[in-house]
């Protein structure tokens, strides 16, 4: 006899542990993350080497952006994309030419309306030193890491001409992957037929992927590409490509976004104050990756990518990106650990039952026979899947054990056909806690000690007694 407390019964399991990040790395404008549409400038000299998209870091060294004219008024923007904690700047000037800014100032902003500049100790304006020759790199850091998409460098001072190759340091905790396997899921409304399933699978559309989810109807506009991202996130930007494994060529041209918690009730993404949902450009070949960002991030569990225009056949692959949910985890879902990301429960609310002694099994809660207790009308078998975990009281547990069932087993139906990655149960340990008993707590101790192993079993539908060993998938 003993008491068990599933607060979270059956979930897919995700212990990968959440490392610190450092906010000073490199964002994108070396490694060419960046996009050369994403940098712009105030004005451009008419030379093709100081074009703005030459504006990054150890650019070659005949290369840099260079303003128009030799003013105070000229600036180099990037935008980032995502909003990010920025912590620095590194600076670089048009080596072969001798022309560098010796001071600079940076304003910044999150939509590229309001904007506001970095400030001293004072409130005044920062001017920031920069570089004293062509060819070093000069690194300034902030007093105070900022958070904005958006940044300009302003020239103050140069030598011979205003001309200027950066980097941006910090760190963009909203630019993961999100919805990857084994732990996201990705459908689609139609895929191909399955003796041609050696490609065009839904599974096939992620971003990594070297095939592609093809659509089984060429022409029909009802087609969607799904993500479940396993908990509600931040979604802040889309990447298509496409199908990769024809010399067909195929692709999406235009696609538009809609999103759910629940998989019933759907909303398109729409940018603010747009009536209409918004048609996103897709690709122009297979194989260039196409993204967007988000002007109106928003929080999802469910994405669908709606093809409305394409080349060929409906065929992409996608991926998703954003940042996992942080903090408390919602109703339905938990952490293994709290370090781990947000998992759903599978079991939370579905019907539950244990065994009695007419070996009745009598849907969510237990017979009159149970274990007796001044508190005997706690124990209900749902309290198994409630998904409430504030309290670990035995009050609050399922018990499933009574003195005429030699073997207590507790049960609960899914609902449908699910795959079971993992098994988590937590127990009540008694812990001197329970005072109103006419058992002395150190029975209770005995009953912990004897309790040695929980046997799992899975089935296609409830057996009331016994149970097939070869459905046997595990033991705790």
């Amino acid at each position: 006899m003993f008491w068990l407390s599933f607060y979270y019964f059956i979930s897919l399991i995700h212990s990968t542990s959440a490392s610190t990040q450092v906010c000073n790395g490199p964002l994108g404008m070396i490694s060419g993350e960046i996009r050369d549409w994403q940098i712009t400038a105030s004005s451009t000299l008419w030379d093709p080497d100081c074009h703005e998209k030459n504006a990054r870091l150890y650019q070659s060294v005949d290369r840099a952006w260079c303003a128009r004219h030799k003013s105070d008024s000229e600036w180099l923007q990037i935008d980032l994309g995502i909003a990010a904690k920025i912590s620095g700047v590194l600076t670089q000037g048009r080596a072969n030419k001798e022309e560098y800014v010796t001071s600079f100032m940076v304003s910044y902003s999150t939509d590229a309306y309001r904007w506001q500049y970095l400030v001293d100790r004072y409130g005044n304006q920062k001017i920031f030193a920069a570089n004293t020759d062509s060819y070093a790199v000069r690194h300034n850091y902030f007093d105070e890491p900022i958070v904005a998409r958006f940044i300009k460098f302003h020239p103050i001072q140069w030598y011979s001409h205003p001309s200027l190759r950066v980097e941006i340091v910090g760190c963009q905790e909203c630019k993961q992957h999100l919805g990857l396997p084994p732990y996201g899921k990705i459908s689609a409304s139609t895929s191909w037929p399955y003796r041609r399933r050696a490609s065009c699978q839904p599974e096939d559309g992620y971003l990594m992927s070297n095939k592609g989810w093809c659509s089984r109807k060429r022409y029909k506009h009802d087609q969607w590409l799904e993500f479940d991202l396993g908990h509600p996130s931040t979604v802040t930007s889309l990447i298509t490509k496409g199908r990769g494994d024809t010399s067909q060529e195929q692709w999406v041209t235009k696609y538009k976004v809609s999103f759910s918690n629940d998989s019933r009730l759907w909303l398109y993404y729409k940018d603010k104050s747009q009536v209409e949902p918004k048609e996103f450009a897709a690709n122009n070949d297979r194989d260039s990756e196409r993204i967007h960002f988000l002007n109106e991030p928003f929080f999802a569990r469910y994405v669908r990518l709606h093809p409305t225009e394409w080349h060929n056949h409906v065929s992409m692959r996608a991926a998703i990106l954003g940042c996992p949910h942080q903090g408390t985890c919602f109703p339905g879902y938990f952490r293994v650990n709290s370090e781990a990301q947000c998992v759903e429960n599978m079991a939370y609310k579905k019907q539950t039952w244990t065994n009695d002694r007419n070996r009745q099994h009598q849907p969510n809660g237990v017979s009159e026979l149970k274990y007796r207790s001044p508190r005997e009308t706690n124990g209900d078998a749902s309290l198994a899947v409630d998904g409430l975990e504030e309290s670990l009281d035995w009050s609050k547990c399922a018990t499933i054990d009574n003195y005429f069932v030699r073997k207590p087993v507790w049960m609960v139906d899914l609902g449908r056909i699910t795959n079971i990655a993992g098994v988590m149960l937590r127990t009540w340990h008694a812990n001197n806690k329970v005072t109103n008993s006419s058992m002395s707590t150190s029975i209770y101790r005995d009953y912990l000690a004897n309790l040695e192993r929980y046997n799992v079993y899975v089935d296609y539908r409830p057996r009331r007694y016994r149970f097939k060993t070869a459905n046997l998938c595990s033991f705790i």
